[in-house]
């Protein structure tokens, strides 16, 4: 005889980067085992994709692989409130005599910081040349060597990637109709003060944060609490 099955409650739930409308359930013991196996490896890699995976079953995504770094991130919060609690539990080590103290986070209290990020910079004030940045989609990060990321190489790659459009006073040429020689050759022709100004797009990304402050249990010296970005919440 066939058991019976539960029913499973429905949520809406708003796409930072778009604005969309997606439906979200929350998810099931199955998939949670396949999350708690991936928090296991210490692996973040295995992590991301188990918390893509778990996004794609739960929402009404047509391709995960569109999202931004802090969709992902805000998606994956939303959907760990509804299904477990809204409370995530940590251990903070206290800076100064390094004790671990049991720490509470309230997702709802996490909130995406510099959402309304500036996108557009001026390269050349007396042509009026400047670049219109996108951020960057998951799609776009599976491609990179991320081990590369902190060195010029790799940041010169990821902004080739990222660039919406070239404009000067006459035109915008939409980067995706260039070829990535074109790319690189306009990148490689910055100044070294043009190449901070889109460096720091890219620090600056919106991200989930939460910042607190927890007294030590055993010598009462405060510290703050400062997480950014997925992985911190998993502390």
């Amino acid at each position: 005889m066939a058991l019976p099955k539960l029913s499973v409650p429905q949520y809406k739930v708003k796409l930072p980067s778009t604005g969309e409308q997606l439906n979200m359930r929350p998810y099931l013991v199955k998939e949670e085992k396949v999350l708690l196996i991936a928090l296991e490896s210490k692996d973040a890699v295995q992590i991301q994709n188990a918390v893509k995976n778990l996004i794609m079953s739960c929402y009404d995504l047509k391709d995960a692989k569109k999202l931004t770094s802090f969709d992902l991130e805000f998606l994956f919060l939303q959907l760990r409130s509804k299904s477990v609690g809204e409370n995530i539990s940590l251990r903070m080590k206290c800076e100064e005599c390094d004790t671990l103290n049991d720490y509470n986070v309230n997702i709802d209290e996490v909130k995406i910081d510099n959402i309304n990020q500036e996108n557009t910079f001026i390269l050349d004030e007396d042509k009026n040349v400047g670049i219109t940045m996108r951020y960057p989609t998951m799609e776009n990060l599976e491609k990179l060597d991320l081990s590369k990321l902190d060195s010029v190489e790799g940041l010169m790659d990821l902004i080739s990637v990222c660039v919406k459009t070239i404009f000067d006073e006459d035109n915008v040429y939409n980067a995706d109709d260039e070829t990535r020689e074109d790319l690189m050759d306009f990148i490689e022709s910055f100044s070294s003060a043009q190449f901070a100004k889109i460096q720091e797009f890219f620090v600056t990304i919106p991200s989930m944060t939460y910042n607190d402050e927890i007294a030590c249990t055993n010598c009462g010296h405060k510290n703050k609490v400062e997480l950014r970005g997925l992985q911190s919440f998993f502390t």
